[in-house]
């Protein structure tokens, strides 16, 4: 900017975020409690089981996949909890039942093909 009058006729808008301590501070709080609800919905969905919709869910996907692809994809959603891996004559829907809802949730995306 030259501080000199020019051709320009149109001016944009300019947001000024303030990033001092106390701005900062106040900022996190906000956020904090927007999304507060949601993250503790997050740790519930870690520990309550499956709900029966996302069981019958899973067991239609895993008729239309195969068991193969299922027994794959239940191996990546199960990865780093204590959930064992289905056993080779339980049924598709039985190992379902064993989920939690948010393990579940990963289940159904990539079963469903919204990878």
């Amino acid at each position: 900017m030259t501080g000199k009058p020019g051709t320009q006729t149109w001016y944009e808008s300019v947001h000024v975020t303030c990033r001092s301590p106390e701005s900062e501070a106040a900022r996190k709080e906000h956020y904090k409690q927007i999304y507060a609800p949601a993250q503790e919905r997050r740790k519930q969905a870690k520990t309550e089981p499956a709900t029966e919709a996302q069981v019958k869910y899973l067991t239609t996907l895993a008729e239309k996949v195969g068991k193969e692809r299922f027994d794959t994809e239940f191996a990546k959603a199960i990865k780093g909890s204590d959930i064992a891996p289905r056993a080779p004559r339980q049924r598709c829907a039985t190992a379902a039942k064993r989920l939690t809802k948010a393990r579940a949730r990963k289940l159904i995306t990539t079963l469903a093909g919204h990878d």
